[in-house]
Parts: structure tokens; sequence; C-alpha cells
């Protein structure tokens, strides 16, 4: 019976831990700026897909845009960001400073059509893969405005990138959302 009731208790919080999983949202990033207006940024997207890269562990892209809007390139307001993890620590051999970086940030913000382009890096801790859905846990990654339209006003510059983003592996939206940013970029 004692049995019994320890696998029915483990399959309940089993059941539990799914739940809560595919309820919670993808990301919880937020860009905290050091700047005189101390501005706090929370990266809200609504797809966070992963894929595998060559020479690295893999890239993340997260957008709030639509399909159709990373399709047209008719981009009025929105965010891509890319997150390229460089390499897994690894227990032993990786230093664990301040200054470790083994990933870096892309950040396109697109406000009433005009673009800056934020970059940076930093260190976290990767679970999972590319092929099966990476998660990351970011630890205060540094990132500042790296491109910019003249009209556009960087709020956030210098700032820091700090929590967690859960990807699922799909390489036509990965696609999708890196043929959009390359278009911003070249703007």
């Amino acid at each position: 019976m004692l049995k019994v009731t320890f696998a029915c208790f483990t399959l309940f919080l089993v059941s539990c831990s799914h739940i809560a999983r595919t309820n919670s949202p993808l990301s919880s990033l937020t860009l905290e700026s050091y700047g005189i207006d101390q501005v706090i940024y929370p990266i809200e997207c609504s797809t966070v897909v992963c894929t595998t890269g060559f020479a690295n562990e893999g890239y993340v892209w997260m957008t709030d845009l639509s399909e159709e809007a990373l399709r047209s390139g008719n981009i009025t307001n929105g965010q891509i960001v890319q997150l390229q993890l460089l390499w897994i620590p690894e227990a032993g051999k990786t230093p664990l400073a301040e200054t470790s970086t083994n990933f870096v940030v892309e950040h396109i913000i697109v406000s009433d059509g005009v673009v800056g382009i934020y970059g940076g890096g930093g260190f976290c801790w990767p679970s999972g893969n590319a092929e099966t859905g990476m998660t990351l846990d970011i630890e205060d990654a540094t990132v500042a405005i790296q491109e910019e339209d003249e009209r556009f006003v960087d709020l956030l510059t210098p700032a820091t990138l700090v929590g967690t983003v859960y990807s699922t592996p799909n390489v036509n939206k990965s696609r999708l959302i890196a043929a959009a940013a390359e278009r911003l970029r070249n703007q």
C-alpha cells in the first residue's frame, strides 16, 4: 500500500510540474538601465524558439512580432532578441568570475519605425540543448547600444540583462526571425 501511495504521489508531482511549466511564461528577462533614468524594460515575447548553431551551442530567438510582420518586414513597433550560447560551463573547468562570458545577446527594438540595436554578453547557466529545447538562466549580462537610427532615443545604456528563458526547437521560425532581424540591421 505504501508503494502505491508513493507512486501516486510521484505521479501527482510530475503532473503538477508539467502543468506549472506549460503555464509559466516563456521568459522572465528584464533589461535594467543604470543610466540617469534607471529604466526597467521587461522583455515580453510571445515567440521563443531555438536552433542549432555553427561552432557554438545554439541560438535562442525571441520576438513579440507576428509571423505576418516578420514575413512582410512591415514593422512599426516590436522587438527581436537573439541569444547565442557560445559554450556550456563545466564543473571544475569554468571560471566563475564577473567577467566570464558564455553567451552574447543582440536586442533589436523598433519604436515608431525607428530602430535601435543593443548588444552585449555575459554568463548564463544553460540546460537542455538546441535539439530538444534550451533554458538559459542569465546573470547580469552587460548590454549597451551598438547601432541606432538618428531619431532613436536610447533610454537603456548602460544596462544589465537578467532572467530566465525557456525555448523550444523550431528551425523554420528561427530562420524567419533571423531574416527579419537581418532586414532591420540593414535598414
